[in-house]
């Protein structure tokens, strides 16, 4: 899933299952509703979120804005080898929604325009706009999604002492 704005990942360390979950709580911290400048932007700790059992729910906490901050949520395992993190990375629900509407509207309107042009049988320029929407949209998306996850990734590695693996 390279080009689309989801990746599932798993951490392989040698790490206890609760040594994994003990070193997550404590780069963790409950969700806040609003995190802006009068309610203090950071936290103390770099994710916010919360850990149910073995699995958790989390995402960075960010000094600036980015909607296309991924949600971050993983099943920790024992396995032969010692202990697997499973991580799904995904957009929050809100953005999903967004995008999907955003995107709907703009195909609607490619529909239309096509329409037009294989009805008049003569070029319209508006043609390229939804198209560019779509792309504009698809890049920004790919662009700070990838940003963020990225630096989760290298992150998650870090803390649980772990190999990565993609896929």
């Amino acid at each position: 899933m390279k080009y689309l704005p989801k990746e599932t990942l798993t951490f392989k360390t040698n790490l206890k299952e609760d040594e994994v979950i003990t070193r997550l709580a404590h780069s963790i911290e409950p969700e806040k509703l609003i995190r802006s400048g009068l309610f203090g932007f950071g936290g103390a700790k770099p994710y916010e979120g919360k850990i149910t059992g073995y699995t958790f729910s989390i995402k960075r906490i960010i000094k600036y804005r980015n909607s296309f901050l991924p949600r971050i949520i993983g099943q920790v395992e024992r396995d032969m080898q010692g202990t697997s993190i499973k991580v799904k990375v995904r957009l929050q629900i809100f953005v999903l929604v967004f995008l999907f509407v955003w995107c709907s509207g703009a195909l609607i309107g490619l529909f239309f325009i096509a329409k037009n042009v294989i009805v008049n049988k003569a070029f319209d320029p508006w043609f390229f706009m939804p198209i560019g929407m779509l792309l504009f949209v698809y890049i920004l998306t790919i662009a700070a999604f990838k940003y963020e996850s990225s630096k989760s990734k290298k992150d998650l590695k870090t803390l649980f002492e772990a190999e990565m693996i993609e896929g």
